[in-house]
């Protein structure tokens, strides 16, 4: 938590673009993906049951940092085809209100997944098709989902500071809606 908080401050300090940002939200999920393996490494769970085209979760409203959103889009102009993004676009303008980067039952930029999407799991995924997710005390599914739900205490608590440090610089932290910054950053970069 350390590094992630003196990571963020000085790349706030230091942004002079919107490409650093981009960059630092990154890193910091760059640092997420090290203690999740670091995590999985010292305690051995039970795989979760979450796979390529389980999209339960993806369907929901999903609420994210600002900066994520900025790091998901340019992900997003990398990658995809003129065609897909033309329904990335379409998707914003319609303003769909699931998770506007899956396509064919898949996250499209699973690379550069957001956080709060990196923090969900189930061991069971008949508990997502009734609407219990991670959340709650029937969300901990047990010793079994022990590293997973200390990696989303990790990921909920980062959020936390990423906002605070956030507030510290003056910035409107987050959340917001993912499909509405996207949206919103679409028509910036379009009319700014």
């Amino acid at each position: 938590m350390d590094e992630a908080d003196t990571m963020f401050k000085e790349g706030l300090a230091d942004i002079s673009q919107p490409s650093d940002l981009t960059q630092l939200a990154g890193k910091l999920l760059d640092l997420c993906n090290d203690v999740s393996d670091h995590l999985a490494h010292i305690c051995a769970v039970k795989p979760v049951a979450c796979h390529n085209g389980c999209d339960i979760c993806c369907k929901s409203l999903i609420q994210i940092n600002p900066i994520f959103a900025r790091l998901a889009l340019e992900h997003a102009r990398d990658i995809f085809t003129q065609e897909r993004l033309e329904q990335l676009h379409q998707r914003l303008v319609e303003g769909t209100p699931f998770c506007p980067f899956l396509f064919d039952g898949s996250c499209s930029i699973y690379e550069k997944r957001p956080m709060v999407c990196r923090g969900y799991y189930s061991l069971d995924i008949s508990m997502c098709q009734t609407g219990i997710f991670c959340e709650g005390e029937t969300g901990y599914q047990g010793d079994d989902g022990h590293a997973a739900h200390q990696y989303r205490i990790f990921l909920f608590v980062l959020e936390k500071r990423i906002e605070e440090i956030e507030r510290g610089f003056g910035i409107e932290p987050g959340p917001v809606f993912l499909h509405e910054a996207v949206r919103d950053l679409w028509s910036e970069r379009v009319h700014g």
